[in-house]
């Protein structure tokens, strides 16, 4: 059943294919007589989608890439498939404004004039959506980036002043993300934190990734503490399996659920939330901090950062998220594709 959640993602990746074939076929062969090119451009868009259902099929068997494959052909092919989004939509556009601006179609018809000048910004952009493919691909393969920030939290007792949360998310166990490379747990561990937190998408897409994934994070443990909560992609994996893979980590799964921290006289309270999937819970972080006292002060994990202002309405005082990969594709926080996601690009 958890096969089905992949059926939306490949309808959406359907119509990105088809719309992108019929705008640069637009701008590009609008000629009967170019038919033969128009085939040629539909066939390697159908291959590049038959590639993405493969490597999902491949991916959902448990598949571990080696590194070489991994970098040089299947990286590169998946930042294709994905940036074909941002690419159908602009070019789009481009053509949905150059038709209807008045003298732009002559019976229905792009003018000649306005279909070059589309067609050599077209190229430009292509040849940018192609640098931007390779320097995502660099930056995928980077060592992770420690960030460090100080947070003031109303109410913390001077016991738990200093008290330093590592943060991790996202790690996506499976075909790109092998066992070798989560190894970054013996780095985070040499940090020795106080309390360890993942917020969600520890799995990719495959249940098979969860012997991997528990066998790393067994290094990584907090000193007072280490919880995690589910992203949707944990239910594409599998949500027994995702439990179980938290469990051998030796982690507490908060399910709309929370557990109380304590150092010498002072408690902090951090509260976890389900994510809004099929098949989850539900969302409830009244719920999730029901168990606080009073004046306690209260975390929350959320693995969707839209899910803030419903968090903070229940009492957090700080909400930690993951979902949007730091902005995903990102000019800066405000000019990112994670916008599509919600009104937050980072968690």
């Amino acid at each position: 059943m958890a096969a089905l959640r992949f059926i939306p993602i490949l309808l959406v990746l359907t119509a990105v294919q088809i719309g992108l074939w019929s705008a640069l076929c637009a701008l590009f062969f609008p000629r009967p007589e170019q038919l033969p090119q128009r085939r040629k451009l539909g066939l390697g868009l159908a291959a590049l989608a038959l590639f993405f259902v493969c490597f999902m099929a491949a991916a959902r068997s448990g598949v571990q890439l080696a590194a070489p494959l991994r970098e040089f052909l299947v990286e590169p092919l998946l930042a294709l498939e994905v940036l074909s989004i941002p690419l159908m939509l602009a070019l789009g556009f481009a053509l949905s404004v150059a038709r209807r601006v008045p003298a732009a179609v002559s019976a229905g018809e792009l003018a000649e004039p306005r279909r070059v000048f589309l067609a050599r910004a077209a190229t430009g952009l292509i040849g940018a959506t192609g640098a931007a493919a390779v320097i995502g691909i660099e930056q995928a393969e980077l060592s992770p980036q420690l960030t460090r920030h100080q947070i003031p939290i109303r109410g913390l007792h001077t016991d738990l002043d200093g008290l330093q949360i590592l943060h991790l998310s996202d790690i996506h166990a499976g075909a790109l993300m092998s066992e070798e490379r989560m190894r970054i747990t013996r780095a985070a561990a040499a940090l020795q934190p106080d309390l360890v937190v993942l917020t969600g998408d520890l799995l990719d897409v495959s249940p098979c990734a969860a012997g991997p994934f528990s066998r790393a994070f067994r290094e990584l443990r907090g000193k007072l503490g280490t919880f995690a909560i589910f992203g949707n992609h944990d239910y594409f994996a599998g949500a027994r399996e995702t439990e179980r893979a938290v469990r051998d980590a030796g982690a507490m799964l908060l399910r709309n659920s929370g557990a109380r921290v304590e150092r010498g006289r002072g408690s902090l309270f951090i509260g976890g939330v389900d994510d809004p999937s099929r098949g989850a819970l539900g969302v409830d972080p009244a719920r999730a901090l029901r168990a606080a006292a009073p004046e306690e002060p209260r975390i929350m994990l959320a693995h969707r950062p839209s899910l803030f202002e419903l968090c903070t309405r229940a009492g957090a005082q700080l909400v930690l998220s993951g979902h949007t990969h730091g902005g995903q594709i990102a000019f800066s926080p405000q000019w990112s594709l994670a916008r599509l996601l919600g009104p937050y690009t980072m968690g």
